[in-house]
């Protein structure tokens, strides 16, 4: 994601900063691979259809090839202790980018005035706990934050005419 931001936001310049935070959010409520829906909607501002189409094939066809040869190359040496210590390497490689990712949502957010920071911090915060400590159902968590979201940030103005969704 933190690279998709960089290209579709201050390389590419195909949207605002607020209008991809709109994208991202949108795409979490859809079924299956996020990354792929935000590239979905990402192409549509870009190029319209035809960007969907070349977005959601660009993601999915170097995935699934890429996926087929290390799952083939991954049956060679399953047993390898490299390939164990590899795959322990993922999980924190993963925490650190997403961290990453947030950090620069908190900052964006940041630029809007600290009522923005501390209504994205509660809700974080009373979601993983909720999460973590009642089993509250991730999706139900997602639409919670999607409403309070709207509540609270809802009577703010757009920053540009026209957003990536619309």
């Amino acid at each position: 994601m933190l690279l998709i931001r960089r290209l579709a936001v201050e390389r590419q310049r195909w949207m605002s900063a607020r209008e991809f935070g709109e994208a991202w959010a949108l795409s979490q409520l859809s079924p299956g691979i996020h990354l792929v829906a935000l590239a979905g909607l990402i192409g549509r501002r870009a190029a319209g259809w035809r960007g969907v189409v070349a977005a959601v094939a660009g993601m999915m066809i170097p995935a699934a090839a890429i996926t087929v040869a290390l799952t083939a190359a991954y049956g060679l040496i399953a047993a390898s202790p490299i390939a164990h210590a590899a795959l322990a390497g993922v999980a924190p490689v993963t925490g650190g980018m997403t961290i990453a990712t947030a950090g620069l949502l908190v900052r964006s957010s940041a630029r809007h005035g600290r009522a923005h920071i501390a209504i994205d911090l509660a809700v974080s915060v009373t979601f993983v706990v909720a999460a973590v400590f009642l089993a509250f159902p991730t999706l139900a968590a997602i639409g919670a934050g999607a409403l309070i979201g709207a509540i609270a940030l809802g009577r703010e103005r757009p920053t540009s005419r026209e957003t990536s969704v619309g």
